[in-house]
């Protein structure tokens, strides 16, 4: 039978494959996204969902349901210990370098448009190489993350630039959103008009400074460079003049 509680109708529900009451799935919601301090997870849940004495034998059913994991840690810097609570599979999470480490991965893959290399990761997260290459295998399994070959690095390097150079015409109204263009042809380079839109909608620092008719690179940011290199030449896209492209 389904009982009311504060605007919410409780009922069972599935949830991964198994079956969860309102009060679980309510818990299980937000560790979806990583570990949380139970503090936290009080701070969310009470009492607009539920009591601070129902989320305890919440997260305590969760527990021994194996649903959940509980973990205690030492405050950083303070003798207290604080518990958090996570998802199985995801504990390694809790580990203050694993998590720099995979947020390095995650950050710089998007830059680059390919797995970053373990000086890369290491730069990143600011820890020594050793340490960056012994936790990025670690984490493999968890991040996809594998040591790019040189030719998948250049490739990449390529694209990087042409993705940027197409997002300041973009910017500077010398090409379409969606690639059109009567000067630039990216007639079949749909993946380059795509990955240009998010870097200018995420990455705009990373954009060049265009010469006024778009054709030719100003000048780029560091931190641009750092992730193409000083020798980098954009690809030619200029359509010659008089030339007839198919619309």
């Amino acid at each position: 039978m389904a009982i009311d509680y504060k605007g919410f109708t409780l009922e069972t529900r599935v949830y991964g494959g198994y079956s969860v009451s309102h009060y679980e799935k309510s818990v299980l919601d937000l560790l979806k996204d990583g570990p949380k301090q139970r503090k936290w997870l009080l701070a969310q849940l009470c009492p607009k969902i539920m009591s601070q004495k129902k989320l305890q034998k919440t997260l305590n059913e969760l527990e021994d349901g194996g649903k959940v994991i509980g973990l205690s840690k030492r405050v950083e810097g303070r003798l207290n210990w604080t518990t958090w609570y996570v998802l199985p599979g995801q504990e390694y999470l809790l580990d203050v370098d694993a998590g720099r480490i995979i947020g390095a991965i995650d950050r710089l893959k998007a830059v680059l448009l390919r797995m970053p290399t373990v000086d890369e990761i290491a730069v990143e997260a600011g820890v020594v190489p050793g340490e960056a290459e012994k936790l990025a295998y670690k984490l493999a399994t968890q991040t996809g993350w594998f040591n790019p070959k040189p030719e998948l690095i250049r490739d990449a390097r390529v694209k990087l630039g042409e993705a940027l150079v197409c997002a300041a015409r973009i910017r500077d109204k010398k090409v379409g959103e969606e690639g059109k263009s009567e000067a630039f042809d990216y007639d079949e380079d749909a993946v380059i008009v795509e990955e240009a839109k998010r870097f200018l909608r995420d990455y705009a620092g990373l954009l060049p400074k265009l010469t006024p008719d778009g054709e030719g690179v100003v000048s780029w940011s560091s931190e641009a460079l750092k992730f193409l290199g000083e020798d980098y030449k954009p690809v030619e896209r200029a359509i010659p003049f008089g030339a007839v492209v198919n619309r």
